[in-house]
This record gives C-alpha cells, structure tokens and sequence, in this order.
C-alpha cells in the first residue's frame, strides 16, 4: 500500500522470502507485494527485489490503490466466512478490504506479515517457532535485515504523463455500460439561500469515508457516478433507530434506503442535507464520498466536526460544508425535519450562516453554524464545484 512499503519495508519483508527459498520453506498463504509509488516498484524490480518475490509465488500489484480499499482479486468459495488476513497498509475498518464483515484484518510490519504469511498461521512466533521444510526438517527464520536506501539510488520509472493535445475531442462511451458514465458537470449555486432541505439522515458515531462511500466490490463502479452512487452512506447509523441504510421517506412515509430515497428526492426535485457528529469523513481521501451527495442532490453536510480532507472534498463538488457553532445543537434536529440554510446569498469568509430547523410539530428551532471557506472555495460553490470553475 501507499503505507509501509518503502524500500527498507520491502526489503526487510523480502529478506525473510530469500531464507525462504534458501532453506526450502513452502509460503503457506497468500503474499501480496504492493509498492508504495512507481519509484519504489521501478527500485526494486531494478535491484532484483521483484524477482525474489515472485519466485516464492507473491504477487506484486501495480503501485496504486488495492487491498487497503478492497480493490484485489480474492477467490473465496465463502466470501461471508469467517476468516483473518494480516497487513502492513494501515486501513483495516469492518469490511474495508474485501466487503467481508467477518474478515478480521490485523495490521502488523512488513517483516510480520512476510512470516506469518511463509508460516499460514497467525500462531507463528517467529522469534522461537520452527517451520518445516520440503525435507522434513525443522528449520528457523533469522532476523530480517534491511536496506534503509538503495545503493545506486532510486529508480524514476514511468511518469505516467501524457502530454494533452490541448484540444476538444469526442468520447464515446456505450450508454448501456454499467462501469462507466460521462460525467455531467454539477449546476452553479443559484444566489438564493437554500430553503426547506429534507433531513436525508441524522448519522450516529463514527461516519468514516467508508460508512459514505464504501469500497470492495463497489469499486468497480467508480467510473459510474450514479451506480456506485447506491452505496452511498449505506453504513452510516441512522441516529433515530440504530439502524444502518433505514431511514425515513418523506415521499413515501415509509422507511427505505439511503440511496433509495435520494433518488427518489432527485426525481422530484427535492434537496436534502445530512447531519452527522465528530470527525465526519475520516479514513481516506477518495472523492466518491463527496460527488455522491452533490449528484444525488444533497446541498449540504452539517455536522459537529470535518475530517479535513473530506471537507475540502465537499467544497471541490460545490456540496456545502458547516458544522455547529454549538455542538449540542445536533440533539435539535428531528427525523422528519426541514432545514433552511439562510446567509448563502451574502456569503462570505469568516462570516456564520443561520439554520432553522422546522419540525413536524409546527415547531421549529434557530442556531448558528460556522464554515471555514476562503474567496476561492466560494467561489468553486458559486461555480457548482472546483472543476467548472476552471472553465473559461
């Protein structure tokens, strides 16, 4: 992963497989090899690091994102059993690497997870236990030793750049595909304050970018906004029944999904906000989690605290990010309530925003919220997004 794989970690790790093929140990389980960057893989193919690897049956993946957001080929005759794995990268939330919520993900070194790996077992000590090899004789694992850097320097690799021509060109994209859709651009904000928004979901606890958006199996929709948009906050828990993907319909007075209802209200034209608790978007920086909303028309995200990356991500897609002046204002929102966001047609640095939150009741309750926007983040708002305000 982008994690633990830098040369003195792969090192270390491949230190281990070469005792391995020396002393004729078989590799019991599964060995991933992720380089952390093109420079790292273009090092240690250079160096013959590679080619160890892959003599003892690991796989080495391209340099970009895979396991640590369940994007890998796993064969599971079961894929709901209950089952370990051992990593070095860094994410191992509930069903983050494989959709799996019985797959226990433990985090350990590069060197411990080549170990265990080699032994099969997370039982292994390699510190004391023995393992036998094709000889029958029992044999142990040294220390593993590293290369903080490489001799002759690093590789560069691939840049990966070309060139644009700098010019229009059609794209042609089969409208029965279910993997990739043309993106439309999101419509510029309208210059009035945003009016009665239906409360979408009232979020309980942790909502991390994989309670918004998860990953797994949906990646393979990620080409396509508005399949992998029916994933969206499906993990999040619904603060009025504990419940995740259930909230309620105001269309329909029923309960239904997240992403249900959301379309649903796009189709008729209804905008709606979320409001959520501490640290909303924590996890990882992918951008699925901020263009779902904004394309299935939630205008705003309203919640005690950001996480900071996916603030800025809300802002990039034109979804409009506040939190809570004052925290405990969140016990006020209601399940069936609508929100009114007024100070958008003056908006400005530095200056709060009002909310009205009406209930079913007739009720209905006043309070601040604060926004951290400068000039350029209004502006990509007022634009529809980042990206059509580089338009010209």
């Amino acid at each position: 992963s982008c994690t633990n794989s830098s040369y003195e970690d792969i090192t270390r790790a491949t230190s281990i497989i070469e005792e391995v093929i020396e002393k004729e140990i078989e590799v019991k389980s599964q060995l991933l090899i992720h380089p952390g960057s093109e420079q790292i893989r273009a090092t240690i193919e250079r160096d013959g690091l590679i080619n160890t690897l892959e003599k003892a049956g690991a796989t080495v993946m391209a340099n970009a994102c895979g396991p640590c957001i369940g994007q890998w080929k796993r064969d599971e005759k079961e894929p709901n059993r209950k089952n370990s794995i051992i990593n070095s990268f860094n994410r191992n939330f509930a069903k983050r690497a494989d959709g799996n919520p019985n797959t226990h993900s433990f985090v350990a070194s590069p060197e411990i997870v080549a170990a265990l790996t080699v032994a099969g077992t997370l039982c292994f000590n390699p510190l004391k236990d023995t393992l036998k090899n094709k000889k029958g004789e029992e044999v142990k694992l040294s220390e593993p030793k590293g290369i903080e850097l490489p001799i002759q320097g690093f590789e560069a690799g691939e840049s990966g750049y070309l060139k644009p021509e700098m010019q229009k060109e059609p794209i042609e994209v089969d409208p029965n595909s279910k993997r990739i859709q043309l993106l439309k651009p999101f419509p510029a904000y309208n210059e009035k304050d945003f009016k009665d928004l239906s409360l979408l979901i009232k979020a309980k606890g942790k909502c991390t970018t994989d309670h918004i958006s998860m990953a797994g199996p949906w990646l393979r929709f990620r080409g396509h906004l508005e399949n992998i948009s029916d994933n969206m906050l499906m993990g999040a828990i619904n603060a009025f029944n504990d419940k995740a993907n259930v909230i309620w319909n105001t269309v329909t007075s029923a309960y239904d999904s997240v992403s249900g209802t959301a379309k649903l209200y796009k189709a008729q034209n209804i905008s709606s906000i979320v409001v959520a608790e501490d640290n909303y978007g924590e996890g990882s920086s992918r951008e699925h989690a901020a263009m779902e909303p904004r394309f299935l028309n939630v205008k705003a995200i309203l919640v005690k605290s950001f996480a900071r990356i996916h603030e800025t991500n809300l802002k990039k897609q034109g979804v409009l990010a506040i939190t809570f002046k004052n925290p405990s204002d969140y016990n006020l929102i209601q399940e069936k309530d609508k929100l009114t966001i007024l100070g958008l047609n003056d908006f400005k640095p530095n200056k709060n925003l009002e909310v009205i939150a009406k209930h079913s009741d007739g009720t209905e309750h006043r309070f601040e919220v604060l926004h951290s926007y400068n000039k350029q983040q209004i502006d990509w708002f007022k634009a529809g997004s980042a990206l059509n305000s580089q338009v010209k």
